[in-house]
Parts: C-alpha cells; structure tokens; sequence
C-alpha cells in the first residue's frame, strides 16, 4: 500500500493534540523524518486520515504508548559505530581510575542496544559492580522492552561482526542465553541498572552523571531543541564528565566553548569544563 502523505496543518493538530493531552511535545523536532514516520504509522495501522488518529490517541492511552513506540527511532544494533566503542572504552578506563563509583545516563533510549553494548564493556573491564547507570525513555513499551534485555536471533550475526572488531577476545555469546528465536542477555549484568519513564524536556535529569550517552538522537532535533537538549544534559553532567552526542552531531550552541571541551573530534565526545 502507498504510504499517505498528510498536510502540514494535519500534522501540526496531531503535534498540538499530543502537547495538549499527553504534555511531549514533538514540535521542535525534524519535521521530515517525523512527518514520514508517523505517515508510515497511520499507513501500518489503517488509519484513514489524521482526525481518526487523534481521536484514537485521546481515548486510548495504551494505544498512545504504541504510538510513541513506533515514531521514536530506535537503535539498530549493538556496538554500532565499533570505533566509537573502541575509543570511549579509553574514557570509562580513566573515569574508573579517578572515581569510586562511576555513574552514566542513557537518556531518550528507544530501544536496549546502546545498553547492552555498554554493559558488555563495563564487564570486560570488571567494572559491572563500580557503576550505576540510569537508562530512560519517553516510551513505556520502551522501558518495559529494554528491561525484557532480549534480541531477535537474526540480529545476532551483525551483533556479533561489530563485537569481534572492538575485542581481541571472548565471544558475544558468552553474555546471552539462547533460547528459540531469541538471545537474552545475563541478568546480572543488569543488577546496578535503572530504567525509568522519563521525559527529559519536562523532568529533572534523575541524577548528575560523570558520563552521558547521547548519540544520534539530536539528527531528529531541530537547532532550538537540540540548544535545549544540551543545556538541560550539561546541568546533570559533572564538572569533568565527558558527554558523546554521535558522529553526525557537535556541541555548537553560542558561547559552548567556555562550557565544553572536544576530547574526541572523530567520535564527538565532549568534557564539561569548570564555567565559575
């Protein structure tokens, strides 16, 4: 079936209507690569126009949580970008040698990849027990996804390839019990995680945090949202923590020099700075 292609006021009721009801607001984001999910979403669920959407949403809050699933992107794959892991592993190894505990944040996570990769490593570097870590969506299929800490079987092989090019040893496979169609991760690794519904434009960050996590999310971010976004994560990051905003992405916003400096120009991985 064509995917429908919907109006720009069409679009903006249904922005205002979840503002209105549900307090996200989605109007600062990128409207191309949302308009195109939520069209691919009215398509997938046979929605015949916009008006019969909202009126879904506003009477079925379950069904709102599926639409909040389905429009938010989500991680592909764990261990993506594998230079990345390679080159933030440096930075966990020097952050655990200066602190008793280590504490990071995954904010906006729509999926568990992310997690998971980053708990892997933690573990190679024995560092499970030392480090709390906050994952939170705005989702909460999301949240109750990402504590299932399960993967498709067929995702595992590009899993697996991205794994073996960041270690020299150990399998993948070590970490997860298979079952029928699917891998699931080592409870255990999950024992000092905490994964929250949390939105993070309207709440306060549930911590201050010597690392954030918060790769390839602002691509989906219009200038004045990911302004925004930046402010409210260098306020729960420590004097001296380090935050990783993706390879597509910079910190850029006026005056951010005196706030933040670039550790890492390949991989975008900024320190916060003493601003007093």
């Amino acid at each position: 079936a064509k995917t429908q292609n919907i109006g720009i006021t069409d679009f903006k009721n249904l922005i205002q209507s979840v503002k209105d009801n549900f307090y996200i607001d989605f109007s600062n984001y990128a409207l191309s690569s949302l308009k195109r999910r939520v069209e691919l979403f009215l398509q997938n669920f046979h929605f015949n126009n916009i008006d019969e959407l909202i009126y879904k949403l506003n009477n079925d809050k379950k069904f709102f949580q599926v639409f909040l699933k389905n429009i938010t992107v989500d991680t592909s794959e764990m261990f993506r970008d594998p230079e990345f892991w390679d080159e933030f592993k440096t930075f966990i190894i020097k952050k655990s040698k200066n602190n008793t505990e280590l504490k990071i944040w995954l904010p906006c996570s729509n999926s568990g990849e992310e997690l998971y990769s980053l708990l892997i490593i933690l573990e190679k570097l024995k560092l499970t027990e030392k480090t709390l870590i906050y994952v939170s969506s705005i989702s909460t299929i999301n949240v109750d996804n990402i504590k299932e800490a399960s993967l498709e079987i067929k995702k595992m092989d590009v899993n697996s390839a991205n794994f073996d090019r960041i270690e020299d040893g150990g399998n993948l496979f070590d970490f997860f019990t298979i079952k029928s169609y699917y891998a699931q991760l080592n409870r255990t690794l999950l024992q000092n995680v905490k994964i929250i519904h949390h939105d993070i434009f309207t709440e306060n960050a549930p911590d201050l945090f010597d690392i954030i996590l918060f790769r390839n999310k602002m691509i989906y971010f219009n200038q004045q949202l990911k302004n925004k976004a930046l402010n409210i994560l260098k306020s729960a990051l420590k004097i001296g923590g380090i935050i990783a905003v993706g390879v597509k992405e910079s910190v850029n916003y006026p005056g951010y020099e005196r706030e933040f400096s670039k550790v890492s120009n390949t991989e975008k991985i900024y320190k916060k700075l003493v601003t007093e």
